[in-house]
């Protein structure tokens, strides 16, 4: 069991990793170059898509079976972890609309990187 426990916070610890990482490095270029600031929540959509996507992907090769439940579940905690973060420094963002869409996103991404790590894993 605490094995199962490990490989579910791992994958999380990565994805908010890459997740800081990749929002870093699409602030920089965003700054430095012509890009319009306007991209940025599309960016910030699409920077939460892949590294939810690549947690599904992960947790799921791990196991080898459950992919689209392991993939879902995983997207729902990093959905639970940004409401938290969001609600712990500005509430005010939040609104029913925004909930719902990442919530979507989240459960949507995490479920076809399980799929795809379903595919991926040797057992």
């Amino acid at each position: 069991m605490n094995k199962k426990a490990s490989v579910e916070l791992k994958a999380i610890g990565k994805a908010l990793g890459w997740s800081l990482l990749l929002c870093l490095v699409t602030a920089t270029i965003v700054y430095y170059t012509e890009i319009s600031e306007t991209l940025l929540p599309t960016l910030g959509k699409l920077i939460l898509i892949i590294t939810v996507f690549g947690a599904g992907c992960s947790v799921s090769r791990q196991y080898g079976s459950k992919g689209l439940v392991r993939g879902m579940t995983i997207g729902l905690a990093f959905f639970i972890l940004m409401l938290i973060g969001t609600l712990g420094f500005y509430p005010e963002l939040i609104s029913l609309k925004s909930f719902l869409s990442m919530l979507a996103i989240t459960i949507t991404a995490g479920g076809l990187g399980g799929i795809l790590g379903i595919g991926l894993s040797e057992g």
